[in-house]
Protein backbone atom coordinates (compact mmCIF):
# COMPACT_ATOMS: atom_id res chain seq x y z
CA UNK A 1 0.00 0.00 0.00
CA UNK A 2 2.45 2.44 0.73
CA UNK A 3 4.49 1.18 -2.08
CA UNK A 4 1.61 2.31 -4.47
CA UNK A 5 1.45 6.03 -2.49
CA UNK A 6 4.95 6.71 -3.30
CA UNK A 7 4.76 5.61 -7.28
CA UNK A 8 1.49 8.05 -7.39
CA UNK A 9 3.41 11.00 -5.75
CA UNK A 10 6.59 10.18 -7.77
CA UNK A 11 3.69 9.86 -11.16
CA UNK A 12 2.30 13.09 -10.31
CA UNK A 13 5.84 15.28 -9.75
CA UNK A 14 6.76 13.83 -13.33
CA UNK A 15 3.79 15.20 -15.03
CA UNK A 16 4.09 18.57 -13.71
CA UNK A 17 7.67 18.95 -15.06
CA UNK A 18 6.55 17.82 -18.09
CA UNK A 19 3.44 20.26 -18.45
CA UNK A 20 5.80 22.90 -17.13
CA UNK A 21 8.34 22.27 -20.24
CA UNK A 22 5.17 22.11 -22.53
CA UNK A 23 4.19 25.56 -21.42
CA UNK A 24 8.31 27.05 -21.59
CA UNK A 25 7.76 25.53 -25.26
CA UNK A 26 4.67 27.40 -25.98
CA UNK A 27 5.96 30.21 -24.73
CA UNK A 28 9.17 30.13 -27.12
CA UNK A 29 7.09 29.62 -29.97
CA UNK A 30 4.23 32.06 -29.66
CA UNK A 31 4.93 35.25 -31.71
CA UNK A 32 5.87 38.61 -30.03
CA UNK A 33 2.25 40.57 -29.06
CA UNK A 34 2.21 44.41 -30.15
CA UNK A 35 0.21 45.32 -27.35
CA UNK A 36 2.47 47.02 -25.30
CA UNK A 37 4.68 45.04 -22.09
CA UNK A 38 2.25 42.32 -23.59
CA UNK A 39 6.01 40.50 -25.07
CA UNK A 40 8.72 39.27 -23.40
CA UNK A 41 11.75 40.46 -24.99
CA UNK A 42 13.64 38.32 -27.45
CA UNK A 43 16.77 38.57 -29.73
CA UNK A 44 16.64 40.52 -32.59
CA UNK A 45 17.66 38.74 -36.31
CA UNK A 46 21.20 40.17 -37.62
CA UNK A 47 20.59 42.93 -40.30
CA UNK A 48 22.02 45.16 -42.93
CA UNK A 49 22.31 49.10 -42.30
CA UNK A 50 19.65 50.91 -44.73
CA UNK A 51 20.85 52.09 -47.66
CA UNK A 52 21.41 56.33 -47.94
CA UNK A 53 18.43 57.86 -49.72
CA UNK A 54 19.85 59.88 -52.96
CA UNK A 55 20.86 63.21 -52.47
CA UNK A 56 18.62 65.67 -55.30
CA UNK A 57 20.91 67.70 -57.46
CA UNK A 58 20.69 71.01 -56.65
CA UNK A 59 18.47 73.39 -59.88
CA UNK A 60 18.48 76.83 -61.27
CA UNK A 61 15.97 79.41 -60.15
CA UNK A 62 12.78 79.23 -61.09
CA UNK A 63 11.56 81.18 -64.38
CA UNK A 64 15.15 81.77 -65.35
CA UNK A 65 16.22 82.23 -68.83
CA UNK A 66 19.81 82.17 -70.75
CA UNK A 67 19.66 83.47 -74.45
CA UNK A 68 15.92 83.59 -73.98
CA UNK A 69 16.17 79.87 -73.23
CA UNK A 70 13.96 78.63 -70.39
CA UNK A 71 16.18 76.94 -68.18
CA UNK A 72 14.12 77.30 -64.88
CA UNK A 73 14.06 74.84 -62.28
CA UNK A 74 16.92 72.59 -64.20
CA UNK A 75 20.01 70.82 -63.16
CA UNK A 76 22.97 72.37 -63.99
CA UNK A 77 23.34 69.04 -66.34
CA UNK A 78 20.32 69.25 -68.22
CA UNK A 79 20.63 73.01 -68.16
CA UNK A 80 23.72 72.42 -70.44
CA UNK A 81 21.86 70.07 -72.82
CA UNK A 82 19.42 71.91 -73.44
CA UNK A 83 21.40 75.03 -74.41
CA UNK A 84 23.44 72.97 -76.72
CA UNK A 85 20.51 72.23 -78.45
CA UNK A 86 18.75 75.48 -78.23
CA UNK A 87 22.10 77.51 -79.57
CA UNK A 88 23.37 74.59 -81.72
CA UNK A 89 22.82 76.95 -84.99
CA UNK A 90 25.56 79.65 -83.53
CA UNK A 91 27.99 77.26 -83.97
CA UNK A 92 27.04 76.92 -88.10
CA UNK A 93 29.51 79.39 -90.68
CA UNK A 94 27.89 82.54 -91.93
CA UNK A 95 27.30 83.55 -95.20
CA UNK A 96 28.63 87.18 -95.91
CA UNK A 97 26.91 88.91 -99.14
CA UNK A 98 28.43 91.86 -100.13
CA UNK A 99 27.44 93.18 -103.66
CA UNK A 100 28.66 91.08 -106.18
CA UNK A 101 30.78 88.86 -103.91
CA UNK A 102 30.04 85.77 -101.05
CA UNK A 103 32.43 84.30 -98.40
CA UNK A 104 31.84 81.96 -95.86
CA UNK A 105 33.01 83.27 -92.21
CA UNK A 106 33.05 79.98 -89.62
CA UNK A 107 32.94 80.43 -86.11
CA UNK A 108 36.26 79.11 -85.46
CA UNK A 109 37.76 81.51 -88.13
CA UNK A 110 37.55 84.67 -85.65
CA UNK A 111 37.84 82.28 -82.28
CA UNK A 112 34.67 82.31 -81.32
CA UNK A 113 33.21 79.56 -78.69
CA UNK A 114 30.08 79.77 -76.99
CA UNK A 115 30.68 80.43 -73.14
CA UNK A 116 28.72 78.15 -71.74
CA UNK A 117 30.22 77.56 -68.52
CA UNK A 118 30.53 81.44 -67.98
CA UNK A 119 26.71 81.32 -68.61
CA UNK A 120 25.72 78.42 -66.58
CA UNK A 121 27.75 79.60 -63.68
CA UNK A 122 26.33 83.00 -63.93
CA UNK A 123 22.88 81.50 -63.79
CA UNK A 124 23.78 79.58 -60.95
CA UNK A 125 24.36 82.47 -59.05
CA UNK A 126 21.05 84.83 -60.31
CA UNK A 127 17.89 85.10 -59.08
CA UNK A 128 14.29 84.08 -60.05
CA UNK A 129 12.90 85.51 -63.36
CA UNK A 130 16.50 86.82 -64.41
CA UNK A 131 17.34 86.44 -67.59
CA UNK A 132 20.91 85.89 -68.45
CA UNK A 133 21.72 87.30 -71.74
CA UNK A 134 24.13 85.78 -74.73
CA UNK A 135 27.61 87.64 -74.62
CA UNK A 136 30.00 86.08 -77.71
CA UNK A 137 33.60 86.79 -77.82
CA UNK A 138 35.84 86.41 -80.71
CA UNK A 139 38.52 87.95 -82.65
CA UNK A 140 37.38 91.45 -83.89
CA UNK A 141 40.58 91.87 -85.91
CA UNK A 142 39.87 88.38 -87.47
CA UNK A 143 37.09 89.59 -89.00
CA UNK A 144 38.12 92.90 -89.85
CA UNK A 145 40.52 91.22 -91.98
CA UNK A 146 37.75 88.59 -93.57
CA UNK A 147 36.13 91.97 -94.25
CA UNK A 148 38.59 93.20 -95.72
CA UNK A 149 39.25 90.45 -97.95
CA UNK A 150 36.21 90.56 -99.23
CA UNK A 151 35.28 94.04 -99.80
CA UNK A 152 38.76 94.00 -102.21
CA UNK A 153 36.89 91.78 -104.13
CA UNK A 154 34.05 94.19 -104.78
CA UNK A 155 34.62 94.64 -108.50
CA UNK A 156 31.89 97.48 -109.89
CA UNK A 157 33.81 100.50 -111.39
CA UNK A 158 32.75 103.76 -110.15
CA UNK A 159 30.32 105.84 -112.10
CA UNK A 160 28.84 109.36 -111.03
CA UNK A 161 26.12 111.53 -111.89
CA UNK A 162 23.64 114.03 -111.05
CA UNK A 163 19.92 113.55 -110.07
CA UNK A 164 17.61 116.71 -111.05
CA UNK A 165 14.19 117.22 -111.45
CA UNK A 166 11.78 120.06 -111.60
CA UNK A 167 12.58 120.89 -108.05
CA UNK A 168 15.66 122.99 -107.81
CA UNK A 169 16.40 121.19 -104.36
CA UNK A 170 17.04 117.93 -105.92
CA UNK A 171 19.63 118.46 -107.06
CA UNK A 172 22.60 115.88 -106.24
CA UNK A 173 25.43 113.63 -106.81
CA UNK A 174 25.03 110.21 -107.14
CA UNK A 175 27.14 107.11 -107.70
CA UNK A 176 26.53 104.00 -108.85
CA UNK A 177 29.45 101.30 -108.76
CA UNK A 178 33.02 101.99 -107.01
CA UNK A 179 31.47 100.07 -103.79
CA UNK A 180 33.29 98.98 -100.41
CA UNK A 181 32.51 97.74 -97.09
CA UNK A 182 30.81 100.12 -94.75
CA UNK A 183 33.17 98.12 -92.04
CA UNK A 184 31.58 99.90 -89.36
CA UNK A 185 28.05 99.08 -89.90
CA UNK A 186 29.35 96.00 -91.44
CA UNK A 187 30.82 94.60 -87.81
CA UNK A 188 27.62 95.78 -86.19
CA UNK A 189 25.25 93.26 -88.60
CA UNK A 190 27.77 90.58 -88.37
CA UNK A 191 27.63 90.76 -84.55
CA UNK A 192 23.99 90.60 -84.50
CA UNK A 193 23.98 87.44 -86.95
CA UNK A 194 26.63 85.48 -84.87
CA UNK A 195 24.07 86.02 -81.96
CA UNK A 196 21.22 85.12 -84.20
CA UNK A 197 19.79 82.05 -82.72
CA UNK A 198 16.95 81.79 -85.50
CA UNK A 199 18.93 80.13 -87.96
CA UNK A 200 19.47 83.18 -90.53
CA UNK A 201 22.86 82.77 -91.47
CA UNK A 202 22.92 84.77 -93.95
CA UNK A 203 24.62 88.69 -93.86
CA UNK A 204 23.98 91.15 -96.41
CA UNK A 205 26.77 93.63 -95.64
CA UNK A 206 26.05 97.43 -95.65
CA UNK A 207 28.12 99.15 -98.56
CA UNK A 208 28.94 102.41 -99.03
CA UNK A 209 30.77 104.52 -101.85
CA UNK A 210 34.60 104.28 -101.78
CA UNK A 211 36.36 107.85 -101.45
CA UNK A 212 37.56 107.04 -105.34
CA UNK A 213 33.63 106.93 -106.20
CA UNK A 214 33.25 110.66 -104.83
CA UNK A 215 32.64 113.71 -107.21
CA UNK A 216 35.60 116.12 -108.41
CA UNK A 217 35.78 119.10 -107.25
CA UNK A 218 35.57 120.61 -111.11
CA UNK A 219 31.94 118.48 -111.33
CA UNK A 220 31.43 120.07 -108.16
CA UNK A 221 32.16 123.38 -109.11
CA UNK A 222 30.26 123.21 -112.80
CA UNK A 223 27.07 122.10 -110.65
CA UNK A 224 27.06 125.35 -108.94
CA UNK A 225 27.33 127.11 -111.88
CA UNK A 226 24.32 125.64 -113.38
CA UNK A 227 21.85 126.37 -109.82
CA UNK A 228 23.43 129.89 -110.15
CA UNK A 229 21.99 130.06 -114.08
CA UNK A 230 18.77 128.95 -113.01
CA UNK A 231 18.70 131.81 -110.15
CA UNK A 232 19.30 134.70 -112.98
CA UNK A 233 20.41 137.47 -111.13
CA UNK A 234 23.85 137.40 -108.56
CA UNK A 235 24.31 134.58 -106.62
CA UNK A 236 27.72 134.13 -104.58
CA UNK A 237 28.68 130.83 -103.15
CA UNK A 238 31.93 129.94 -101.26
CA UNK A 239 33.04 126.28 -99.64
CA UNK A 240 35.56 124.97 -98.12
CA UNK A 241 36.21 122.03 -97.16
CA UNK A 242 37.42 122.04 -93.17
CA UNK A 243 39.52 118.92 -92.86
CA UNK A 244 42.53 120.73 -95.25
CA UNK A 245 41.36 124.58 -94.96
CA UNK A 246 41.05 124.59 -98.76
CA UNK A 247 38.92 125.92 -101.02
CA UNK A 248 36.93 123.05 -103.36
CA UNK A 249 34.38 125.39 -104.74
CA UNK A 250 33.35 129.14 -105.39
CA UNK A 251 31.28 131.54 -107.75
CA UNK A 252 31.80 135.17 -106.85
CA UNK A 253 33.37 134.85 -103.37
CA UNK A 254 34.73 138.10 -104.08
CA UNK A 255 31.27 139.95 -104.64
CA UNK A 256 30.24 142.31 -102.43
CA UNK A 257 26.51 141.72 -100.82
CA UNK A 258 24.62 143.42 -97.65
CA UNK A 259 25.79 141.29 -95.00
CA UNK A 260 22.49 141.49 -93.07
CA UNK A 261 21.92 139.42 -90.15
CA UNK A 262 24.92 136.92 -91.24
CA UNK A 263 27.13 139.70 -89.52
CA UNK A 264 26.23 138.73 -86.34
CA UNK A 265 28.46 135.68 -86.17
CA UNK A 266 31.12 138.49 -86.32
CA UNK A 267 29.48 140.33 -83.57
CA UNK A 268 29.84 137.15 -81.62
CA UNK A 269 33.58 136.34 -82.46
CA UNK A 270 34.54 140.37 -81.79
CA UNK A 271 32.82 139.64 -78.28
CA UNK A 272 34.56 136.50 -77.40
CA UNK A 273 38.03 138.18 -78.56
CA UNK A 274 37.51 141.49 -76.67
CA UNK A 275 35.90 139.96 -73.14
CA UNK A 276 37.41 137.16 -70.64
CA UNK A 277 33.72 135.84 -70.11
CA UNK A 278 30.50 135.93 -71.06
CA UNK A 279 28.41 136.81 -67.90
CA UNK A 280 25.07 135.41 -67.86
CA UNK A 281 22.82 138.62 -68.90
CA UNK A 282 25.41 139.15 -71.90
CA UNK A 283 24.90 135.30 -72.68
CA UNK A 284 21.21 135.34 -72.88
CA UNK A 285 21.27 138.79 -74.89
CA UNK A 286 23.66 136.71 -77.19
CA UNK A 287 21.14 133.62 -77.61
CA UNK A 288 18.33 135.97 -79.06
CA UNK A 289 20.76 137.77 -81.37
CA UNK A 290 21.54 133.99 -82.66
CA UNK A 291 18.48 132.00 -81.85
CA UNK A 292 15.96 134.90 -83.39
CA UNK A 293 18.07 137.19 -84.58
CA UNK A 294 17.71 139.69 -82.62
CA UNK A 295 18.84 143.63 -83.90
CA UNK A 296 18.38 145.23 -80.66
CA UNK A 297 19.96 142.45 -79.27
CA UNK A 298 23.20 143.09 -81.86
CA UNK A 299 23.71 146.59 -80.94
CA UNK A 300 24.05 145.42 -77.00
CA UNK A 301 26.70 142.40 -77.93
CA UNK A 302 28.77 145.52 -79.90
CA UNK A 303 28.05 147.91 -76.82
CA UNK A 304 29.51 145.74 -74.31
CA UNK A 305 31.93 144.74 -76.04
CA UNK A 306 33.54 148.16 -76.60
CA UNK A 307 32.91 147.87 -72.59
CA UNK A 308 29.76 149.86 -72.08
CA UNK A 309 25.96 149.59 -73.17
CA UNK A 310 23.54 152.02 -75.30
CA UNK A 311 23.81 153.13 -79.31
CA UNK A 312 27.22 155.23 -78.69
CA UNK A 313 28.76 152.33 -77.10
CA UNK A 314 27.35 150.24 -79.85
CA UNK A 315 28.80 152.23 -82.35
CA UNK A 316 32.30 152.05 -81.02
CA UNK A 317 31.94 148.16 -81.06
CA UNK A 318 30.89 148.19 -84.48
CA UNK A 319 33.96 150.00 -85.13
CA UNK A 320 35.97 147.59 -82.93
CA UNK A 321 34.51 144.42 -84.97
CA UNK A 322 35.12 146.11 -88.67
CA UNK A 323 38.78 146.97 -87.72
CA UNK A 324 39.44 143.14 -85.85
CA UNK A 325 37.85 141.61 -89.47
CA UNK A 326 40.43 143.74 -91.38
CA UNK A 327 43.37 142.41 -89.51
CA UNK A 328 42.24 139.45 -90.04
CA UNK A 329 42.36 139.92 -93.68
CA UNK A 330 38.52 139.80 -94.44
CA UNK A 331 38.28 143.96 -95.78
CA UNK A 332 35.27 143.30 -97.47
CA UNK A 333 33.37 142.47 -94.14
CA UNK A 334 32.15 145.53 -91.77
CA UNK A 335 29.32 147.11 -90.06
CA UNK A 336 29.83 150.82 -89.45
CA UNK A 337 26.31 151.56 -88.46
CA UNK A 338 24.69 149.34 -85.40
CA UNK A 339 21.63 148.23 -86.39
CA UNK A 340 18.17 150.30 -86.57
CA UNK A 341 20.17 153.45 -85.31
CA UNK A 342 20.82 155.69 -88.33
CA UNK A 343 18.40 158.24 -87.27
CA UNK A 344 19.51 158.33 -83.75
CA UNK A 345 23.11 159.07 -85.05
CA UNK A 346 21.82 161.68 -87.56
CA UNK A 347 19.68 163.01 -84.42
CA UNK A 348 23.07 163.15 -82.40
CA UNK A 349 25.18 164.43 -85.30
CA UNK A 350 27.99 161.36 -84.63
CA UNK A 351 29.71 160.79 -87.24
CA UNK A 352 30.58 157.24 -88.74
CA UNK A 353 32.30 155.84 -91.51
CA UNK A 354 31.04 154.39 -95.02
CA UNK A 355 32.63 151.79 -97.36
CA UNK A 356 33.53 152.59 -101.02
CA UNK A 357 30.49 153.42 -103.28
CA UNK A 358 31.88 149.90 -105.33
CA UNK A 359 33.72 146.98 -103.46
CA UNK A 360 34.48 143.96 -104.32
CA UNK A 361 34.74 142.57 -107.43
CA UNK A 362 31.90 142.20 -110.38
CA UNK A 363 29.74 141.33 -111.18
CA UNK A 364 28.20 144.13 -108.30
CA UNK A 365 24.78 144.40 -106.06
CA UNK A 366 23.02 147.20 -104.61
CA UNK A 367 24.82 146.40 -100.99
CA UNK A 368 24.75 149.55 -99.21
CA UNK A 369 28.09 150.98 -97.96
CA UNK A 370 27.62 150.45 -93.88
CA UNK A 371 26.78 146.80 -93.48
CA UNK A 372 28.82 144.41 -96.20
CA UNK A 373 30.73 141.04 -96.57
CA UNK A 374 31.16 138.61 -99.49
CA UNK A 375 30.80 134.74 -99.64
CA UNK A 376 34.22 134.07 -99.12
CA UNK A 377 34.94 136.46 -96.62
CA UNK A 378 31.95 134.95 -94.78
CA UNK A 379 33.54 131.26 -95.37
CA UNK A 380 36.49 132.41 -93.67
CA UNK A 381 35.13 133.37 -90.47
CA UNK A 382 33.47 130.20 -90.10
CA UNK A 383 36.60 128.06 -91.49
CA UNK A 384 38.88 130.11 -88.48
CA UNK A 385 36.50 129.21 -86.07
CA UNK A 386 36.27 125.80 -86.59
CA UNK A 387 40.18 125.67 -86.69
CA UNK A 388 39.94 127.18 -83.44
CA UNK A 389 37.89 124.95 -81.88
CA UNK A 390 40.65 122.06 -82.63
CA UNK A 391 42.87 124.32 -80.78
CA UNK A 392 44.66 125.69 -83.73
CA UNK A 393 44.84 128.73 -86.34
CA UNK A 394 45.33 132.25 -86.75
CA UNK A 395 42.31 133.07 -83.94
CA UNK A 396 44.32 131.22 -81.33
CA UNK A 397 47.48 132.33 -82.33
CA UNK A 398 46.68 136.33 -83.12
CA UNK A 399 43.78 136.74 -79.74
CA UNK A 400 44.96 135.65 -76.41
CA UNK A 401 41.61 135.16 -75.14
CA UNK A 402 40.48 132.75 -77.83
CA UNK A 403 40.50 128.94 -76.99
CA UNK A 404 39.22 125.84 -78.57
CA UNK A 405 36.62 125.76 -75.69
CA UNK A 406 35.53 128.75 -76.02
CA UNK A 407 35.55 128.74 -80.24
CA UNK A 408 33.36 125.36 -79.77
CA UNK A 409 31.28 126.97 -77.45
CA UNK A 410 30.67 129.89 -80.33
CA UNK A 411 29.82 126.79 -82.98
CA UNK A 412 27.33 125.72 -80.32
CA UNK A 413 25.53 129.18 -80.48
CA UNK A 414 25.37 128.77 -83.98
CA UNK A 415 23.38 125.48 -83.96
CA UNK A 416 21.02 126.60 -81.84
CA UNK A 417 19.77 129.01 -84.33
CA UNK A 418 16.28 128.79 -85.24
CA UNK A 419 15.97 129.17 -89.13
CA UNK A 420 15.14 125.99 -90.52
CA UNK A 421 13.50 127.69 -94.02
CA UNK A 422 16.61 128.24 -95.68
CA UNK A 423 20.41 126.48 -96.09
CA UNK A 424 18.52 123.60 -93.74
CA UNK A 425 15.90 122.76 -95.95
CA UNK A 426 18.25 121.06 -98.50
CA UNK A 427 19.45 119.16 -95.75
CA UNK A 428 18.21 115.89 -93.43
CA UNK A 429 17.05 117.04 -90.57
CA UNK A 430 19.59 115.03 -88.17
CA UNK A 431 22.50 116.73 -90.28
CA UNK A 432 23.94 119.38 -87.29
CA UNK A 433 24.70 123.05 -89.05
CA UNK A 434 26.22 125.47 -87.15
CA UNK A 435 24.73 128.66 -89.11
CA UNK A 436 23.47 132.20 -89.31
CA UNK A 437 21.40 133.29 -92.17
CA UNK A 438 20.14 137.02 -92.61
CA UNK A 439 17.41 139.05 -95.13
CA UNK A 440 16.74 141.90 -96.55
CA UNK A 441 14.48 143.06 -99.16
CA UNK A 442 16.62 141.88 -102.47
CA UNK A 443 18.97 139.68 -100.40
CA UNK A 444 19.00 136.92 -98.53
CA UNK A 445 22.06 134.67 -97.31
CA UNK A 446 22.97 131.71 -95.41
CA UNK A 447 26.50 130.50 -94.31
CA UNK A 448 27.93 128.23 -91.77
CA UNK A 449 29.11 124.92 -91.25
CA UNK A 450 27.87 121.75 -92.32
CA UNK A 451 28.72 118.62 -90.49
CA UNK A 452 28.45 115.13 -92.92
CA UNK A 453 28.95 111.87 -92.63
CA UNK A 454 31.77 111.93 -95.18
CA UNK A 455 33.04 115.02 -94.34
CA UNK A 456 32.73 118.75 -92.79
CA UNK A 457 32.62 122.04 -95.13
CA UNK A 458 32.15 125.98 -94.53
CA UNK A 459 29.78 127.05 -96.50
CA UNK A 460 28.30 130.63 -97.76
CA UNK A 461 25.57 131.55 -99.90
CA UNK A 462 23.96 134.90 -100.92
CA UNK A 463 21.66 135.98 -103.36
CA UNK A 464 20.49 138.94 -104.74
CA UNK A 465 17.66 139.86 -107.14
CA UNK A 466 16.63 143.56 -108.27
CA UNK A 467 13.64 144.63 -106.41
CA UNK A 468 11.05 147.13 -105.88
CA UNK A 469 11.90 149.72 -103.27
CA UNK A 470 10.06 148.66 -100.07
CA UNK A 471 9.10 145.90 -101.56
CA UNK A 472 10.54 142.79 -99.86
CA UNK A 473 10.62 139.68 -102.69
CA UNK A 474 9.30 136.46 -100.96
CA UNK A 475 11.09 134.12 -98.44
CA UNK A 476 9.73 131.41 -101.22
CA UNK A 477 11.72 132.74 -104.07
CA UNK A 478 15.29 132.17 -101.99
CA UNK A 479 15.01 129.41 -99.75
CA UNK A 480 14.71 126.73 -102.16
CA UNK A 481 17.99 127.86 -103.94
CA UNK A 482 19.67 128.79 -100.32
CA UNK A 483 19.03 124.90 -99.88
CA UNK A 484 19.73 123.64 -103.42
CA UNK A 485 23.29 124.77 -103.11
CA UNK A 486 23.99 123.22 -99.86
CA UNK A 487 22.72 119.90 -100.72
CA UNK A 488 24.46 119.70 -103.44
CA UNK A 489 27.55 120.27 -101.73
CA UNK A 490 26.49 117.79 -99.15
CA UNK A 491 25.93 115.47 -102.21
CA UNK A 492 29.56 115.91 -102.98
CA UNK A 493 30.60 114.54 -99.45
CA UNK A 494 27.77 112.11 -99.18
CA UNK A 495 26.66 110.77 -102.95
CA UNK A 496 23.03 108.89 -103.33
CA UNK A 497 24.09 105.64 -103.84
CA UNK A 498 22.03 104.47 -106.97
CA UNK A 499 21.52 101.04 -107.37
CA UNK A 500 23.42 99.62 -105.06
CA UNK A 501 23.28 95.88 -104.32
Amino acid sequence: MRYRLRAAMLLAGLMLVLTACASQQAQANTPKSTSPGSAAPTLAPTMLPPTAAPTALPTLPAKLTIAGVDVGGLSVADARQKLERALASLQQPIELRAGDQKATLAPADIGLELPLDALLSTAEQARAGQSISLTLTYDQSKLQAALDKLGSQLTDPPAVSVITSTKIISRSFAVSGGYTIDTEAALAAVDTALHDTSRNRSVNLPLTVSSAARPTPEQLQDQIELIAKQWKEVAGVMVYDLATGKEIASLNKGTVFSAASTIKVAIMLNAYIQLDTIPAKLDAVMKKMIIDSDNIAANAVLAASAGGSGTEAALKGAEQMSATLKSLGLGNTYLYVPFEATDYLAQKKLKYQLGPVRAGTAPYTDSGRALRTSPGDMATIYLYIDQCSRGEGVLIKQFPKLNAKRCSEMLDRLFANADRSRMRSGLYRSVRVEHKSGWIDDMQADAGIVRSPGGDFAIAVYLFRTAKPSIPLPDSLFAPYLGAFTRLVYSYYNPVVVAAP
